[in-house]
């Protein structure tokens, strides 16, 4: 998952870095609006990846701290309702920033599809099984550029094409990858030949959560510079009540 919110990051820092190329007026602020809300809410997935990276330092450690692992599983939960809402805010989002890349369907299409993008896939996963590596670091680095690039390649302005074998053959063999090194059941990694396996994928996702940490900064920069000052700050004004509405407790940074 930290890859997929990285590559997700990527994309869209570029679009923030679009935004202050073009250097516009007419519709700046809305696009502004529009990527900011992307920013806030990458910002919120990370900081519970942050968590749920520290609950599976703990449980591939063997530490028996009661309720972690449901802790972990409720996190799973609340983080795929967030990557559905983060989905439709995207998805929301096209239109307007299609006027800074008119690319951005093709781009955005192997996350946002709503049958077989990652995003979608990653949920369905996460559902299946909330403790398992695969839901925690669902496709390896290889995998996961090999299916954005098939899927990009099979997309249009209307997202991915109705033939798209070579995609879903893309995101099989990367999920075969994934589960020949799954552990199904964090809480019991530290008694198996894998943890080891697993510490070195923790690592790996922790430079990934950071990288994603740093692109959305990057965007929100972006933002900022493109409108200014005084405009950022009625945008901040303007989202902060509904994401504190929407989701009660700590918040990302904007």
């Amino acid at each position: 998952m930290y890859g997929l919110l990285s590559k997700l990051a990527e994309l869209l820092a570029q679009f923030g870095s679009g935004l202050v190329t073009l250097r516009r007026t007419a519709q700046d602020t809305d696009v502004a609006a529009a990527l900011l809300r992307c920013a806030v809410a990458l910002q919120d997935l990370c900081v519970r990846g942050e968590r749920l990276l520290a609950l599976a330092d703990g449980l591939v450690d063997g530490a028996d701290r009661p309720g972690a692992a449901r802790e972990f599983v409720g996190l799973v939960q609340v983080q795929a309702e967030a990557v559905d809402s983060l989905r439709g805010t995207l998805v929301e989002c096209q239109e307007l920033l299609a006027t800074v890349d008119a690319e951005v369907y093709v781009r955005l299409a192997p996350f946002l599809d709503a049958k077989s993008g990652l995003l979608t896939r990653w949920q369905q996963q996460a559902t299946m099984s909330a403790l398992s590596t695969t839901t925690l670091f669902f496709l390896p680095q290889a995998a996961l550029d090999e299916v954005l690039a098939v899927g990009r390649a099979h997309a249009t302005s209307d997202g991915l094409a109705a033939d798209r074998t070579d995609y879903l053959l893309a995101i099989g063999d990367g999920m075969r990858a994934a589960r020949a090194r799954e552990v199904r059941d964090l809480s019991r990694a530290a008694a198996t030949r894998h943890a080891p396996a697993v510490r070195d994928e923790l690592a790996g996702a922790r430079d990934e959560l950071t990288r994603a940490g740093a692109l959305c900064r990057q965007l929100v920069d972006s933002v900022k510079e493109s409108v200014g000052p005084e405009a950022m700050a009625r945008l901040r004004r303007q989202l902060v009540p509904k994401q504190r509405a929407a989701r009660p407790g700590r918040r990302a940074p904007v």
